[in-house]
């Protein structure tokens, strides 16, 4: 889980500098003025189409990390139950066994 949050503050940080970069480099270049917009404006719809995408496939990720984990709770749910009932009707069993044989030293 380190690793993960490391990583995640490396490619934030990552994408902050080339956002920065991309944008003094766009207004330092000798262009006029509605060219220097336009570029801005392309830069800023492509960062911003590539943080959806990233932040899609966190979310995707996430879905199936949820997914695994539902699948994983409900089979072990079940397991813990058939082992439950299992050990529940051995006891009942073993009780009934037991009152059987009380009865039976009882009538001897």
């Amino acid at each position: 889980m380190k690793n993960s949050g490391s990583t995640k503050k490396v490619v934030g940080a990552l994408v902050l500098g080339a956002a920065a970069g991309a944008a003094i480099g766009v207004l330092f270049a000798p262009k006029k003025g509605s060219e220097t917009r336009q570029d801005i404006s392309d830069n800023a719809k492509k960062l911003s189409n590539d943080l959806k995408n990233k932040v899609q496939g966190h979310v995707d990720d996430l879905k199936n990390q949820v997914s695994k984990a539902e699948k994983f709770l409900r089979e072990n749910v079940t397991e813990t139950k058939n082992t439950v009932e299992d050990r529940f009707a051995n006891a009942k069993s073993n009780v009934e066994h037991k009152i059987g044989n009380a009865i039976d030293s009882a009538k001897a």
